[in-house]
């Protein structure tokens, strides 16, 4: 936890821990460069057999992981991203070394042709002595539809008067964010393909709630999409 009335969120897509190129990075020493209070994540596998990397570096890090498996039983070969062939789960991931006092995962909807059922987990946490603060950490369809669940998204979150912050891989440019009425950029820059960036798909956006402190895409981490990460401060 940060000693100032600042709190840092991370987020990255980690590729299942695996580059462009398929092999595995070390997403350990990603997550400790990202020097921040919570971290979340897309992408996540865990596989059936061996140690859960996610759990070990939580554990590293000391911080608490929440986790969404949105895939049982499947494979990096089954998503094109390695060729290897073991069984594990697929989901998101959020770690936090701030009190959590509040989970639950909304369910956004599969789109057609796509492998991968959407949701958002709501991480809601207790920033000592300013109050809580909403954490929705999501992964939304590339089957043209992202927009459609970031409304549905939206929707769900105005149920709750709470500072909130919709962060993770929409899969949508920056403009199209504009459709999260309420919410604003912390973060502007490209962050996909890594190695050489062409559009912004990796966002954070901050409820009116809580203000925006700086914010920055961070060089690569070995996904095939660069990091961001902002500074948040509750009004």
């Amino acid at each position: 936890m940060t000693v100032n009335t600042e709190t840092i969120l991370a987020s990255l897509n980690t590729h299942g821990g695996r580059g462009a190129d398929g092999r595995p990075y070390d997403l350990e020493a990603a997550c400790r460069q990202f020097k921040a209070d919570i971290i979340v994540l897309q992408e996540v596998w865990r596989p059936h057999s061996g140690p859960d990397p996610v759990a070990d570096i939580a554990a590293a890090l000391g911080a608490e992981m929440l986790r969404e498996n949105l895939v049982d039983d499947t494979s990096l070969r089954s998503f094109g991203i390695a060729d290897e062939p073991g069984r594990g789960q697929w989901g998101l991931a959020t770690l936090t070394t701030v009190p959590v006092t509040g989970y639950e995962v909304v369910d956004l909807g599969r789109i057609a042709g796509d492998a991968t059922p959407r949701a958002a987990q709501l991480v809601t946490v207790e920033l000592p002595g300013r109050g809580p603060l909403r954490i929705a950490n999501t992964h939304l369809t590339y089957r043209l539809l992202s927009p459609v669940q970031l409304l549905r998204l939206v929707r769900r979150l105005d149920a709750g008067d709470i500072p909130t912050v919709i962060a993770g891989d929409l899969n949508m440019p920056a403009p199209l964010t504009g459709l999260a009425a309420g919410y604003a950029q912390a973060v502007s820059g490209r962050t996909f393909p890594a190695h050489r960036p062409l559009l912004q798909l990796d966002h954070i956006l901050a409820s009116r709630q809580v203000a925006r402190c700086g914010g920055e895409v961070l060089p690569p981490a070995g996904s095939d999409h660069l990091p961001v990460r902002a500074r948040l401060r509750l009004r």
